[in-house]
């Protein structure tokens, strides 16, 4: 589908990689409950270097999803990271966020998204 966007999802946190892995695990399972074209892991192995690039692959996902979706993919990122410990962010597209996502913050990321994989209606 040339509409579907890919959105890179990375949980990190200062816990050992099995539970990181649960984590993006459970979150996965949220995310697939949504209208969502896939949630997988990154292939491949973790990117080289230090022990904290590793624990972010482990707790990468990748979504795709249509644009219709991204508001609905952001509601359920923004519920799951608040119900987790206050040391857990969630980047995603260079931004990171920390415990409660304000609905402005989720707002503008929704935009961002949009605004970089859609052009305006009068450029179509």
């Amino acid at each position: 589908m040339a509409d579907t966007l890919r959105i890179r999802v990375d949980v990190a946190a200062d816990v050992d990689d099995d539970l990181l892995a649960r984590m993006a695990g459970d979150l996965r399972a949220e995310l697939l409950e949504l209208d969502v074209e896939s949630v997988t892991r990154p292939a491949g192995p973790p990117p080289s270097g230090s022990k904290a690039g590793e624990a972010l692959a482990i707790g990468a996902l990748l979504i795709a999803v249509a644009p219709s979706v991204v508001e609905g993919l952001m509601t359920v990122l923004a519920s799951w990271l608040s119900r987790q410990p206050a040391d857990v962010t969630v980047k995603i597209d260079g931004q990171e966020f920390a415990g409660t996502v304000t609905r402005k913050q989720r707002d503008a990321l929704v935009n961002a998204f949009l605004a970089r994989v859609a052009p305006p209606d009068d450029q179509a």
